[in-house]
């Protein structure tokens, strides 16, 4: 059960990955806060997913230079769960359980906003640039798995019951993304938490991640 595990035990890599000081998460959080604003008011546009990379090439220095965030991140990037079938099993229900709903939705014309459905129905929906679709499916994956499923959820799950560390993490996730398909979002966001915590690493998130994103913002129009 996903609640049979001890309050205060966090995904059990190291005993530095495990810990972390307030004060060092208020820090980061800060660098990360304040900059991002200033990039997201750049006059850019005209050029698609140019913030996005420049927000990136910001935050992979900050969250690796960062010492004392570093060690607490970098025990998370497991690449031998890959070895595990179980992992892959994860990542497929996290692209397809989605998928199936989405579609379901659109066929039924039910829980999705009724503007969507029409541009849908009306062949008036389009692929991304190749610029935001970068943005979009590398880059982005990468650091909204290291924020919510590296220190989020890890830091809840010393503190609250696994259910509820889920679920926050979850919902957390569905309220930055608001859009027209928000229902999807929660349920990805529930999803992708689910494999960082069943597989002990974010890496297998940031797989799934990657791959629904490309889906819905280039191959959704065609499958």
């Amino acid at each position: 059960m996903l609640n049979s595990s001890p309050a205060h035990e966090p995904i059990p890599v190291t005993t530095d990955a495990s810990t972390i000081r307030f004060k060092t998460l208020l820090i980061y959080l800060t660098m990360l806060a304040l900059p991002g604003y200033v990039i997201n008011q750049l006059p850019l546009q005209n050029y698609d997913g140019l913030k996005g990379l420049i927000w990136f090439l910001y935050f992979m220095p900050v969250t690796l230079g960062y010492k004392n965030i570093r060690t607490f991140i970098v025990p998370l990037m497991k690449v031998e769960v890959f070895k595990k079938p179980g992992t892959y099993l994860w990542i497929f229900l996290t692209f397809m359980l989605p998928y199936v709903l989405l579609h379901l939705s659109l066929h039924f014309e039910v829980l999705l906003d009724k503007y969507y459905i029409f541009y849908f129905n009306n062949h008036m929906l389009h692929a991304s640039s190749w610029r935001e679709t970068v943005e979009v499916a590398v880059l982005t994956p990468i650091s909204e798995e290291i924020i919510f499923r590296g220190i989020l959820l890890t830091v809840l799950l010393k503190f609250v019951k696994p259910l509820w560390a889920v679920g926050i993490t979850s919902i957390l996730f569905g309220l930055i993304h608001p859009s027209e398909i928000w229902l999807f979002t929660v349920l990805a966001g529930f999803l992708l938490t689910m494999t960082a915590y069943k597989t002990k690493s974010i890496l297998p998130a940031m797989v799934a991640h990657s791959l629904w994103n490309l889906y819905m913002v280039q191959l959704f129009l065609y499958f």
